[in-house]
């Protein structure tokens, strides 16, 4: 079963415009209520070309735990549902480390700071 936080390998060919294409890590960021039981994953690939990221980014370096081999950028903002028939592979999960990380990035791209801040 795949979980919140797993890195997938995921074919994301044809690209269009500015998304993301080629078989790529993605991370997984939907619940596992739902990735127990929904034909589809909400993820968030991820890119090996390191620059400057926007606030919904951040860098993720490789490590023998999460089985990337380059450093890799969390696209935030390039958040993605694909049927789980397309996906290519796990390679492992993203360390505990990041998972704040994660959050903070969803935080910013769904407004959620806002939508707590009213509670």
């Amino acid at each position: 079963m795949f979980k919140k936080y797993d890195i997938v390998l995921w074919d994301l060919d044809p690209k269009k415009g500015h998304t993301q294409s080629w078989t790529r890590p993605c991370v997984i960021v939907q619940s596992n209520s739902l990735n127990k039981y929904a034909p589809t994953f909400i993820l968030v690939p991820l890119t090996s070309t390191i620059k400057k990221p926007f606030p919904s980014e951040f860098v993720i370096k490789p490590s023998s735990f999460n089985g990337l081999s380059h450093e890799s950028r969390f696209l935030g903002s390039q958040i993605i549902t694909l049927d789980k028939e397309f996906i290519a592979k796990k390679i492992w999960s993203l360390e505990e480390d990041y998972h704040e990380q994660v959050e903070q990035a969803l935080d910013i791209v769904f407004d959620r700071e806002k939508l707590f801040s009213k509670i």
